[in-house]
């Protein structure tokens, strides 16, 4: 629930003010937002209109820090043509959106362009906006205000077409309440597992199997070709570690009026609520008496304050906050739904307010704490300053170095150690490196076509210089080729005969489960079969605890008219499982809170399908021609 308050933060215009806010100006910029598009020639056309280079070099970066930001991301990902089409379908459907809008006269007041720029905190002054600083932040970027306003009055039409889809989506209350009593269902499951290794002894190979499977798979035991190399790497974070940060510069970056609001820290309050909820479709009777009760219990918390956690943990309706007696924690303006968030911020510690009406019901609220805003010192700010003035002079001077690198290891392609000399590298070593690599910076196409280009292995020459991902450049040379060749039989002939007789183990275990299961469902149980303790399952309790699909999807496949039901499936392990089911009653309908969520998450598939349909249909009749089909490869060399 407590994701639901500050949904303000998932709007388009929390995401634009996170990078306003989030981003260095002095170094960066503002980043997308006051980037201007435009440069270059056209990628591509959308009836028409073109799409630059340069936006889609911004879509692609865009791209690339969201996926770098989830971590867990190799470098070959970044790179990707897959990343590239993603980022230009993006461009795609923005186009369309736009050409939509204004085909159909859609237009975007005033006074609401007025109340998003003036929320955003850099543009304002003592908590209040500010024409000056507006006009001085965007002139320090290098953009009007008429430049500003026209981009953003573009994206506040997508998100209102967005928002025009994906919020009105409705979803039946039968189709809630089916949902709910399927979602919701309860199964007593058992199971009874006939494993393959029960059946190994039951397994005869032929003579000659494991030799006519190792004539069938050479793929499964052929060593690819590997290389032995040596190498260098220029990269942008190696160059960070040896620039030198001046307090001048610090001083400058400190004082730049478009980074002020990044160190006054904003007020925080905690505070803990109880939340009544309102069912879908409520009388005005019904709503009455929820306020009602919610104004009981403010003045017998106001009475005993001491109760309100007991309290919340047995009357708030919220799941999120109600075990933890109702405390969200801290947060600052602009994380809650607006009148839950006024009524916080208009009170002092230990004051109550309420009832308070929010789209999620009731809520009776406490202020327990309060910390105020805070101006953060040069000092407390140098190591972040620091470390960003650092970055940025670094990729500086990674740029200009890296055509030098690139020339330099090209035109002397009989060594690395001039560039190594030249650039204070080490000249590095790795052996093993074949086209099979799939991790690592070796795993990059390009590098991985330049090892094994004949020029770099017959002649012994430098690959280029190759951007194996963003500020990280590499160049390598050969100094070792193994030919790809075949294990011996003799070698793997042992695991090819386990693979076989495991494998045969498992169709014996299937075809023994198949026939058991024919037997169960024609009313013939076997004492001979072990099962389980029966348990008592919801789908969600059922892969939470850890159960395989192998028994959670045929259980829940038995028909309910016909109890007890059995069904089976094989495991991957190779055996066979078999599941009994004995009871079953449908999810409850009446549990408001559950009711509320999968309302919201019903409404937000409908709403996600309508916004797909709707890109489709515009796609169908749009006329999309990409101009330069090489930027949907990988990234070129430096």
């Amino acid at each position: 629930m407590l994701d639901g308050f500050r949904s303000l933060s998932q709007t388009w215009v929390a995401k634009v003010v996170l990078v306003l806010i989030t981003v260095p100006f002095a170094l960066f910029g503002l980043e997308y937002y006051l980037r201007q598009g435009g440069g270059g020639g056209a990628v591509l056309k959308v009836d028409g209109v073109a799409i630059s280079q340069s936006e889609f070099r911004d879509a692609l970066r865009n791209q690339q820090q969201q996926m770098q930001n989830a971590g867990g991301v190799d470098s070959a990902s970044l790179s990707s043509p897959a990343l590239r089409y993603e980022a230009m379908n993006a461009l795609v459907n923005r186009q369309l959106l736009l050409k939509y809008a204004d085909d159909h006269h859609l237009t975007i007041p005033d006074q609401l362009l007025v109340d998003e720029i003036s929320r955003v905190d850099v543009f304002q002054e003592n908590g209040k906006f500010s024409q000056s600083r507006y006009e001085q932040v965007l002139r320090a970027q290098g953009m009007t205000p008429a430049q500003f306003e026209k981009r953003l009055r573009a994206d506040l039409k997508l998100q209102l077409e967005q928002e025009s889809l994906t919020t009105t989506a409705w979803v039946p209350e039968q189709s809630l309440d089916a949902f709910l009593k399927l979602d919701g269902q309860i199964r007593a499951v058992s199971t009874a597992t006939l494993g393959s290794a029960q059946f190994l002894g039951k397994v005869k190979l032929a003579a000659d199997a494991v030799k006519k499977y190792y004539e069938a798979h050479p793929n499964e035991f052929r060593i690819s070709e590997q290389v032995s190399i040596q190498y260098l790497t220029l990269a942008a974070d190696q160059l960070a570690a040896a620039v030198t940060v001046l307090p001048e510069e610090l001083r400058k970056a400190y004082a730049d009026p478009a980074n002020q609001s990044r160190w006054t820290g904003q007020e925080m309050r905690r505070a803990r609520h109880i939340l009544l909820t309102i069912p879908n479709g409520a009388s005005p009777a019904q709503r009455q008496s929820i306020k009602q009760h919610a104004q009981q219990l403010l003045v017998r918390l106001q009475a005993h304050p001491e109760q309100f956690a007991a309290v919340a943990k047995v009357e708030s309706q919220d799941p999120g906050s109600a075990s933890q007696g109702g405390d969200l924690g801290f947060f600052a303006r602009g994380t809650m739904t607006p009148p839950f968030e006024k009524a916080v911020f208009a009170l002092n510690k230990g004051e109550f307010s309420g009832p308070v009406e929010t789209d999620f019901g009731y809520h009776v609220i406490q202020v327990t704490d309060i910390h105020e805003a805070k101006h953060l010192s040069l000092e407390e700010v140098t190591p972040q300053l620091t470390a960003e003035i650092r970055r940025q002079k670094a990729s500086q001077k990674f740029s200009e170095e890296a055509d030098a690198f690139t020339t330099l290891v090209y035109e002397q392609s009989g060594s690395l150690q001039p560039a190594a000399d030249k650039f204070h590298l080490t000249v590095q070593t790795a052996s093993g490196i074949s086209k099979d690599q799939k991790t690592g910076i070796w795993s990059n196409p390009k590098l991985q076509q330049a090892l094994f280009s004949s020029a770099v292995i017959r002649d012994h020459r430098n690959t280029p210089a190759i951007e194996v991902a963003p500020g990280l450049l590499v160049a390598a040379r050969v100094t070792q080729d193994q030919a790809a060749m075949l294990k011996p039989l003799e070698q793997v002939a042992p695991s090819i005969e386990q693979r076989l007789e495991e494998q045969q183990a498992a169709v014996l275990a299937r075809q023994a489960g198949e026939e058991k299961l024919k037997e169960l469902q024609a009313g013939r149980t076997d004492p001979a079969l072990t099962w389980s303790g029966e348990r008592l399952l919801t789908r969600q309790q059922a892969y939470a605890g850890g159960l395989p699909s192998a028994v959670v999807t045929p259980a829940f496949r038995v028909d309910e008219r016909h109890l007890p039901g059995y069904a089976g499936a094989s495991t991957p392990e190779g055996g066979f499982v078999l599941v009994r089911v004995t009871q079953i009653q449908p999810g409850r309908t009446d549990e408001s809170a559950t009711r509320k969520e999968a309302e919201t998450g019903l409404t937000r598939a409908y709403g996600d399908g309508a916004m797909e349909e709707f890109m489709a249909a515009l796609r169908k009749k749009a006329t999309i021609q990409v101009v330069d089909k090489s930027v949907l490869e990988e990234s070129p060399q430096h």
